[in-house]
């Protein structure tokens, strides 16, 4: 299971890393420049809106998909009606429930229909992302790494004709539509590869299964929701409590692009080790080397990059954003650090889930949104925007921490003392090589190739990433393919 994890992990992270950063600093950062900071807070208020209500459009039905189809390829035939079924009629709810807050909350007429858009965009990226999982759990990593760039690549090319050869003006509206075109040939494409599998399918909903599915996919639903709206709120929050919302908002979905680019990323990996620890843990494997490759993997690395990108965030954020102040950048520093405990709730938050631990998954989901919605209220008015930042933060550190110990406990790992040693002398060598780097006079990205190759270094020399069993792996896949 760990040679399938770190193959598959290899070209997922290679497709990724070639499509995803040119979208967030590309045609991302250039929309932003496009359409300014009023504008864009406008666009990731209303986006943060339509994510309020986005569990009813899961309600974990993709984790649960891509659990179950991987201990049991089985159950594709036997739930795949019902899971739509109930997936199209949520997704009715959804949009009612979002559209009728909107004009609750009073939104205009103009934001309503962007409201709108956002609605039906989120159907499709959620079909999308439904019909994803299930080629997880059919164990189709390949076809699924090209299937997570596809609505990039699109949103790429449509984005691209308006940015870069004036096809059309860009705007806020126009940017919104491009990622409807996107997200519905994705979905088509996504579908045409799970086709094949609903041979000899009925298409009559068996409602004794409907009924069974909405039990069990609950548990998730509730984690989905909490989730949402403890990473969601603060962007609801900022223009209902200040008076200069919009444009504070903007400050902070600007501030916040970088951590999702890097939480793309990171969200890939959890998305591989789902369906893996599942059937491991249905095996009765060992899950311990699979942990420590992919703690070693996720949180050193994590490590690094909030480093670099705190110490060094006023370039960085001016490189994202042209109208970048000193403010946005102070925000920045502390929204990206993050990532860390995000990483770390990718993987363990991951194995419990995996394991089926949702009561307490749940409990912690709800004490980490008390908390988030304690600081926000209390930090916002007098801090706005940096505010927020402060709240994510402790929020996220709060899961990060919380799922670590948790899941260690639940799963009965115990790492190697040999691992934490190497573990604690990489995060030493790597602070120490951070802190003489301000001496050599260097610049940002100098100093982050310089720390990126030493993590990369101490990975190999370390053994948190094993070189010769790298190279047996890629002998071995050489060798299928050739016959031998």
């Amino acid at each position: 299971m760990k040679k399938t994890f770190i193959s598959n992990f290899i070209l997922l992270m290679s497709v990724n890393l070639l499509i995803k950063p040119f979208w967030i600093l590309g045609i991302d950062r250039g929309v932003q420049n496009a359409v300014g900071y009023e504008q864009y807070g406008i666009y990731s208020n209303l986006f943060a809106f339509s994510m309020l209500f986005i569990t009813l459009l899961d309600l974990g039905i993709n984790n649960y998909t891509s659990s179950n189809i991987a201990k049991d390829p089985l159950k594709l035939k036997q739930e795949f009606v019902a899971l739509t079924g109930f997936k199209l009629g949520s997704s009715l709810v959804y949009l009612g429930l979002t559209l009728s807050l909107g004009m609750a909350m009073g939104y205009p007429a103009n934001r309503l229909q962007l409201l709108w858009i956002f609605g039906l965009n989120q159907i499709l990226s959620y079909f999308y992302t439904f019909f994803r999982s299930i080629v997880g759990g059919l164990q189709l990593f390949k076809i699924d790494a090209f299937l997570s760039v596809v609505d990039r690549l699109l949103m790429i090319f449509l984005c691209g004709l308006m940015l870069w050869f004036g096809v059309f003006e860009m705007s806020i509206t126009k940017f919104i539509w491009a990622q409807t075109i996107a997200y519905s040939c994705a979905v088509l494409i996504s579908f045409s590869v799970i086709k094949p599998h609903l041979k000899g399918l009925n298409w009559i909903i068996d409602w004794l299964a409907f009924q069974k599915i909405v039990r069990q996919v609950l548990p998730y639903g509730l984690l989905s929701l909490l989730m949402t709206f403890y990473t969601r709120l603060d962007v609801v929050l900022i223009p209902q409590i200040l008076p200069d919302g919009d444009i504070q908002n903007g400050i902070y979905a600007s501030a916040y692009r970088l951590l999702e680019a890097a939480n793309m990323m990171a969200a890939l990996v959890a998305m591989l080790l789902l369906p893996i620890f599942s059937k491991m843990i249905a095996g009765k494997m060992d899950l311990k080397p699979l942990v420590q490759f992919s703690t070693g993997l996720l949180l050193l690395p994590s490590f690094t990059f909030c480093l670099i990108a705190y110490f060094y965030q006023d370039p960085i954020i001016h490189l994202l954003n042209y109208q970048s102040t000193s403010y946005a950048a102070s925000i920045f520093g502390l929204i990206i650090c993050c990532f860390f405990p995000l990483c770390s709730m990718y993987i363990f938050g991951t194995l419990l889930t995996a394991n089926g631990n949702f009561k307490i998954l749940n409990i912690l989901a709800a004490i980490a949104l008390i908390i988030n919605i304690g600081l926000n209220l209390w930090l916002i008015p007098i801090y706005k925007a940096y505010g927020a930042a402060l709240a994510a933060l402790c929020t996220q550190g709060f899961i990060g921490l919380s799922n670590f110990i948790i899941g260690k406990k639940k799963l009965d790992i115990s790492f190697d003392k040999q691992f934490v040693l190497n573990f604690l002398v990489a995060i030493l060598i790597i602070s120490t090589c951070m802190y003489f780097s301000n001496y050599l006079n260097l610049l940002w990205w100098q100093t982050g190739i310089f720390l990126g190759i030493t993590t990369l270094g101490l990975m190999f020399y370390l053994k948190f990433i094993d070189l010769e069993q790298a190279m047996n792996l890629i002998k071995s896949r050489s060798d299928e393919k050739s016959g031998i």
